[in-house]
């Protein structure tokens, strides 16, 4: 059974807006419900296709269109708003975007490049298990001990980044009208290339485009919390506040 999961961790009484978070390849909700201590001013809410953390097991999405529209179908966008992914992600929340009818506050983008994405050579959804697994340590780090100790749990977390990567390896960008909300798109200084990757999401809205580089590498989204909660909630806020002042003109 392919379930898309919704998790919201307590809403504070200061939260202002709501900001809706995608994962990487492989990642879950958890890991942005973490966030929530470090986000005062905002209410998150991570969604977490199937196949992973409490429903590994389950059959994964392998194709942007379809996890997209049960995106759309499994959750409730309630402005005001903004999305939030990491690496595909990022990509993900994107075309959340483009098919949402409501306008979001802002899409913040981090780590991935802007589409159209270049071909590999040799994608990696198409390794064997040993090959994927190695790979997958090579770019992004050791698996969790858990896992890797475990060869029914290591299969399943496979099968996981698997079909995940078939999304990002067969994503084909279909090119339309830009987006009307603000981009701002975050790198780590240590990835390679940097925010220098991040710029051509210009190229996807007419409003305003931000880009910065956090402490880190390719998963800076998990030091130094506290920065990177004032840099989501302050950015949301000023949004905030311009959409009031507009409506009010």
């Amino acid at each position: 059974m392919t379930e898309l999961r919704v998790i919201e961790p307590p809403v504070p009484e200061t939260a202002v807006a709501t900001l809706y978070c995608f994962p990487h390849a492989g990642g879950s909700a958890g890991e942005y419900a973490r966030w929530a201590a470090h986000t005062p001013g905002l209410r998150l809410v991570a969604v977490q296709p199937p196949g992973r953390a409490h429903n590994l097991g389950a059959k994964a999405f392998t194709a942007m269109p379809e996890l997209v529209r049960e995106i759309l179908t499994r959750v409730r966008f309630t402005p005001p708003f903004a999305l939030f992914g990491h690496s595909l992600g990022a990509l993900v929340a994107f075309e959340v975007a483009r098919a949402l009818r409501q306008r979001p506050l802002r899409l913040f983008v981090s780590s991935c490049e802007p589409p159209p994405l270049p071909g590999r050579a040799q994608p990696l959804h198409l390794l064997d298990d040993s090959a994927l697994h190695a790979e997958i340590e090579r770019r992004w780090g050791p698996l969790p001990a858990t896992a890797r100790s475990d060869k029914d749990l290591l299969s399943a977390a496979l099968a996981c980044y698997r079909a995940d990567l078939q999304v990002l390896e067969t994503y084909e960008h279909v090119p339309g009208p830009r987006l009307g909300c603000p981009i701002t798109a975050i790198a780590g200084a240590e990835e390679s290339r940097g925010g220098a990757l991040m710029t051509g999401w210009r190229e996807h809205t007419d409003g305003a485009f931000e880009s910065c580089e956090r402490p880190g590498g390719h998963f800076h989204t998990r030091e130094d919390l506290d920065g990177l909660g004032r840099l989501l909630g302050d950015t949301v806020r000023a949004d905030l506040i311009r959409a009031e002042r507009d409506m009010s003109r």
